[in-house]
């Protein structure tokens, strides 16, 4: 039987299966001296060997119509081949301008088509490229976005059900993670975002997938955390997590997995923070999820800066000399991995399509991207006062380097927001920091109110308002504190708070290191002093 499917305005055949069609960007004109491998990227698809059928499409710009596919890859297929310059294993075509502008006018280029087939699988990735400042780095990226996206693995066909299994997840979202801020735009486009890149797991009846930049590291800042290791915080994060999969399991059977993608790597040095520290935290993180982890249920997957480049790559090998002109700024004295820099690097090359737009637009009055650079600019300056590192700074200096540093976090999340992109085509978005979740990207709390209370203060237990949309509470900028004289409700505060109240002698208790073997974080126990009270009474 075929499938009639309207969305997004236009009807297309596509044989037994619906294929996903997410448009983000419309095509437009770059920078001259954006030279990223990301500014070149238009599509990334699958398909049938054979027919040429397509199995899935994921546009980063917008060139194709999906109703186009067919007559494209007809004329694409007739054209002569030539493998990459790095490896045999993917054909490559290149499309001349005048029959890409059949397609598309707005395109004033040749193209380039890259396939391969990945072991074990029957379908043939694809990546449509701009012909424009190519290079041997550029064919290893696209090569290894082939290899390495977490694309569907061969055609499923379409699951034909009564049941509304895309908005029952979409709703549960909506009631039990989402994190809505004022100005939530979810009734306003966010919600059918959302859907529609639910669709592309349900409609298969396959599992939902999502991505969470996440758990990078403890804060360098002594004022905020118990230590350097994965404690309380992390462990109620990764249950709350491990409960949500299995309550989407209970209504939709296929399930839900959250992919934890570590950004540690991607800011360590600016943070203050030694690559080796990184390291230490993700090993001890995988450790407690062994611990907490429901046997037989696939909840949480991890991935990092550099597994994403470096691990599982089954061909060719990176020649460093590729990235050596892209150079990476260290402003807090922090330990340098040569691995974990040379990722940095690649990242930057692949991912960084800024090419001098954001000193552009942090110079305008009222401009979103100068309150988020305002914003990293203050967050850092309270994360990084007490690093010994800037002990001697004067102040005009260490506001120069936090300047400079909050200027690099943004190119870098950026970039690694880009890399994800590429890397998860389909999965549903998700943010630890505070979003309008009108989309692509939707905020979550990590931590719910029935696990742990955030509060400033150890006297007040009303949670404090998010002073902007960069920062939410999360449990490597806090510790978690037990009252035992308030029914041993948990709380999640600044380490300062404690330090503060056991100074003062208000209230009295320690702190319990963290037990991997025994899948238990790091906490304060704390109970208020007798007398004290007594004394305030």
């Amino acid at each position: 039987m075929t499938l009639t499917q309207e969305r997004e305005g236009e009807k297309y055949n596509v044989g037994s299966f619906r294929v996903s069609t997410t448009s983000q960007k419309p095509l437009v004109h770059r920078h001259n001296d954006d030279l990223s491998t990301f500014s070149k990227v238009l599509v990334l698809y699958t398909r049938d060997r054979e027919t040429g059928d397509l199995y899935c499409i994921e546009q980063n710009y917008k060139f194709l119509k999906t109703s186009q596919w067919k007559n494209f890859f007809n004329i694409y297929k007739s054209l002569p081949t030539t493998h990459s310059t790095i490896t045999d294993t993917v054909t490559e075509y290149i499309v001349p301008e005048v029959i890409v502008q059949k397609f598309n006018q707005n395109l004033q280029l040749d193209i380039k088509i890259s396939e391969y087939i990945k072991p074990n699988e029957k379908q043939i990735r694809g990546c449509i490229t701009t012909v424009e400042n190519e290079s041997k780095f550029n064919d290893w990226f696209i090569f290894h976005i082939l290899d390495q996206s977490r694309l569907s693995k061969d055609y499923t066909p379409l699951y034909k059900t009564s049941v509304k299994y895309d908005e029952l997840f979409t709703d549960y979202f909506a009631n039990s993670l989402k994190n809505t801020i004022v100005g939530d735009k979810w009734n306003e486009g966010g919600r059918d975002h959302f859907i529609s890149k639910v669709r592309y797991f349900t409609d298969r009846y396959i599992r939902i997938e999502c991505v969470l930049p996440a758990f990078p590291c403890k804060s360098s800042n002594v004022e905020k955390v118990g230590g350097d290791v994965p404690d309380k915080g992390e462990e109620f994060a990764l249950k709350r997590l491990i409960q949500a999969t299995q309550e989407v399991q209970k209504f939709y059977p296929p399930g839900m997995k959250v992919w934890i993608i570590s950004d540690g790597h991607v800011f360590s040095d600016c943070i203050g923070v030694d690559d080796d520290i990184v390291n230490s935290y993700t090993c001890k993180l995988h450790q407690l999820y062994e611990r907490l982890a429901i046997p037989g249920h696939d909840a949480i997957g991890f991935c990092g800066l550099n597994t994403l480049f470096f691990d599982g790559i089954t061909a060719p090998k990176f020649d460093p000399k590729w990235v050596s002109e892209v150079k990476v700024e260290h402003y807090t004295g922090s330990k340098i991995c040569a691995l974990s820099d040379l990722s940095r690097q690649v990242l930057l090359r692949g991912c960084d399509t800024d090419a001098g737009q954001l000193k552009k637009e942090i110079a305008i009055d009222g401009h979103p991207r100068l309150y988020l650079y305002r914003g990293f600019s203050k967050f850092m300056s309270e994360d990084l006062r007490l690093l010994p590192y800037f002990k001697d700074m004067s102040r005009k200096k260490f506001k120069k380097t936090v300047s400079k540093i909050a200027f690099n976090m943004i190119k870098r999340n950026d970039a690694y927001s880009n890399l994800v992109e590429l890397a998860f085509p389909h999965h549903l978005r998700l943010s630890i920091h505070a979003h309008t979740n009108g989309g692509p990207k939707f905020g979550i709390k990590v931590i719910s109110p029935e696990q742990c209370r955030i509060v400033k203060s150890l006297n007040d237990s009303s949670e404090p308002k998010s002073e902007d949309l960069l920062h939410i509470p999360t449990p490597w900028h806090n510790c978690v504190v037990k009252l035992t004289d308030q029914d041993d409700s948990y709380y999640l505060t600044k380490a300062s708070v404690v330090k503060d109240a056991l100074e003062k002698g208000v209230y009295e208790g320690t702190w319990y290191e963290t037990c991997l073997e025994k899948g238990e974080g790091g906490h304060y126990i704390l109970n208020k002093v007798k007398k004290q009270c007594e004394h305030l009474n």
